[in-house]
């Protein structure tokens, strides 16, 4: 894991000044998955267990097995879940997580390859955010959970169970 603190000082009209500390972690950004399925049947369940995350699909590769959405934009909640579960932005002070502060754009992407007599499902997830204070776009990290329940949700729908 990497942490880095970045802190913005502004100056408002009335020549108050305010300091806002961004801390943002970077994680390893993909989680694979051994799913005892063949690889048609689990790919075939992934836009239905996107849609029930909230995840609008964006992306279509059938012949490479791969699905997801590079540009989900979203503020607070991704489905009925606050942002902050599924990506670390850092703290912005005050106002708690920027996940759930900021409007953040995120992509997932999940693909699906043959392993074994099973698949591997692989996801990826990050996202960005950008706040008044900030000069620029704040990249935001995975912390694991997006790319788990894409898994569970899979193993679900495949399996029942």
């Amino acid at each position: 894991m990497t942490r880095k603190t970045t802190v913005i000082s502004t100056v408002d009209a009335g020549g108050g000044s305010k300091v806002t500390s961004v801390t943002t972690n970077s994680y390893a950004a993909a989680t694979e998955t051994q799913i005892a399925r063949a690889p048609d049947a689990v790919f075939g369940v992934l836009a239905g267990v996107y849609q029930d995350l909230g995840i609008t699909i964006g992306t279509i590769d059938a012949p490479n097995r791969t699905t997801g959405n590079t540009q989900v934009r979203a503020r607070g909640r991704l489905g009925r879940v606050p942002i902050s579960t599924y990506l670390d932005c850092g703290n912005t002070g005050l106002q708690g997580a920027a996940a759930n502060s900021f409007p953040v754009r995120l992509s997932v992407l999940s693909s699906v390859t043959p392993e074994g007599e099973g698949s591997r499902l692989r996801t990826v997830v990050g996202g960005v955010y950008t706040s008044a204070e900030s000069s620029g776009a704040v990249t935001c990290s995975s912390t694991g959970e997006l790319e788990g329940a894409i898994a569970r949700a899979v193993q679900v729908r495949i399996t029942g169970s």
